[in-house]
């Protein structure tokens, strides 16, 4: 990576966090203010469909965790040093394929989730008549 990258990477994380302090800050507001039941209604929707990928991303870590456990069974029957070490190397990239997957869905769930919820967050409050 170059020299930029990791500047980059703490950027990112840094909106991130930002995002994240004035969503909570909004959602704050948008409950003191004696929420609709449509509104909650729809907070407990969004909730459901967060909790609903995360359920199905430890799915997919366990299944893959388990494929790659009965692959690193069947290594015993390889039969010479050379298919040995291309089977290590081969289940060694795969379990990267599969952190680096798992990895990468969750910070795809947690920005489209504070992007989604910072929208639907506004127009709520844009839409709270004012005292």
């Amino acid at each position: 990576p170059g020299p930029g990258k990791p500047l980059r990477r703490g950027l990112l994380v840094n909106d991130l966090v930002s995002r994240c302090a004035v969503n909570a800050v909004g959602t704050a507001q948008l409950l003191a203010s004696e929420p609709d039941p449509d509104t909650l209604s729809e907070l407990f929707a969004m909730q459901t469909a967060f909790m609903n990928r995360l359920w199905q991303m430890d799915q997919d870590w366990r299944t893959g965790l388990l494929q790659l456990y009965q692959e690193w069974m069947s290594l015993r029957e390889a039969n010479t040093l050379s298919k040995v070490i291309e089977q290590d190397y081969n289940l060694g990239a795969q379990f990267g394929d599969l952190v680096m997957n798992y990895v990468t869905s969750a910070a795809t769930l947690v920005e489209s989730t504070n992007v989604g919820y910072a929208y639907w967050l506004s127009k709520k409050i844009g839409a709270k008549p004012s005292p």
